[in-house]
């Protein structure tokens, strides 16, 4: 019987005190438990450390330095990683109760697989609820068409991907305050396709403090400004198409044991 994939979550933190705890507790509270916790400050000023202190024996590596950016401390956690498979959450945001175990199944099952996503999730308001998975065309991605503007960005939070992948590609551009995962998407398109699945990963926290909602930043470091109109019915129409054939590939993965 071959081993378990060790998963490596990677989350960056700076003075994110406020949502960090409940960030903390879906990571340890996982199902699958072969995997290591990353958890990357940047010298938060806030309760961060009080916080962290408090879960400190479920962390397996962690440090507060001052960074160049929350993606340059991604960038260090992924690096000291010892996983083959990386999931990065946001403080802030959470992991569903079934993460790992869901992103272990499909990388055991198709190790040729680099990159996986998954459903959309969100909180809004403190409410939790899950979409649909999108499906995001290679040459979409590596056309960078992958934008608000268009064909809508890819969610972060409903990523997993391989360290090899992520090594492969020169990783992401530490200087950058926004939109760097856009531009490492592009680079993982260069070699890999994104493969969809239904399963539930991660759900993005909307609130007024975080990096994304910089809408100034995040439109000049893409080169594409967004209108009111950006509906990304295109993604919607072909997801929604396809959305039968995802769900039957991915139960019948789930079929065979684990």
């Amino acid at each position: 019987m071959k081993k378990k994939p060790l998963i490596s979550i990677i989350t960056p933190n700076y003075n994110n005190g406020k949502y960090l705890e409940e960030t903390i507790k879906s990571v340890i509270n996982q199902n699958y438990k072969n995997f290591e916790f990353i958890l990357i400050d940047g010298k938060s000023k806030d309760m961060s450390l009080k916080i962290i202190e408090k879960y400190k024996k479920f962390i397996n590596y962690f440090e507060s330095k001052k960074d160049k950016s929350n993606f340059h401390a991604v960038h260090k956690g992924i690096k000291k990683s010892k996983g083959k498979i990386i999931i990065w959450i946001n403080s802030g945001d959470i992991l569903d109760i079934n993460a790992t175990k869901n992103v272990a199944e499909i990388f055991k099952k198709k190790p040729k697989i680099n990159w996986i996503n998954g459903r959309c999730g969100y909180i809004k308001k403190n409410i939790k609820f899950c979409l649909i998975p999108y499906i995001y065309p290679r040459n979409k991605i590596l056309n960078g068409l992958a934008h608000k503007k268009f064909w809508g960005y890819i969610q972060q939070e409903s990523v997993s991907f391989k360290k090899s992948i992520y090594l492969k590609s020169g990783g992401l551009i530490t200087k950058k305050n926004s939109a760097s995962d856009y531009f490492l998407w592009k680079k993982f398109a260069e070699t890999d396709d994104l493969n969809t699945f239904f399963i539930k990963i991660g759900y993005f926290r909307t609130h007024k403090n975080q990096i994304s909602s910089i809408k100034n930043n995040y439109e000049k470091d893409t080169g594409y400004v967004s209108t009111k109109n950006d509906l990304n019915i295109e993604r919607m129409f072909y997801s929604i198409i396809y959305l039968p054939l995802i769900i039957i590939k991915t139960y019948i993965l789930k079929l065979f044991s684990f």
